[in-house]
């Protein structure tokens, strides 16, 4: 039997926005862009949930890699305060976001 094709990166993207947007409506949301002039390793998507930063690098699975310049933007994110890290599921992300929210519900405690 044939191995189903894996799907190109784009796809998981839209997925994650789709369910970003669906899932918290009143988020900011957006793509990052690539080009001359924007910062590398940025990650592909970025929101603001809560008054908290989020960048979701999406890999797909089992072939995704980061590189250098990404790995290293994701620690200078989450040390600075935000969450950051490698994604290729709604799952993932919605574990990340659910993850940050029980600190801080716990913080204001």
């Amino acid at each position: 039997m044939k191995a189903e094709p894996e799907h190109k990166e784009s796809y998981y993207q839209a997925r994650i926005i789709k369910w970003l947007k669906d899932t918290y409506p009143g988020a900011f949301v957006w793509k990052a862009q690539a080009g001359p002039y924007s910062r590398q390793g940025i990650p592909d998507i970025c929101a603001i949930i809560g008054g908290h930063f989020f960048g979701f690098e999406v890999k797909r699975p089992e072939s995704g890699r980061l590189s250098a310049v990404q790995a290293q933007t994701i620690k200078q994110i989450n040390a600075a305060g935000g969450t950051a890290l490698v994604v290729s599921y709604p799952a993932q992300v919605q574990e990340a976001i659910e993850k940050w929210e029980t600190r801080n519900t716990k913080k204001g405690n």
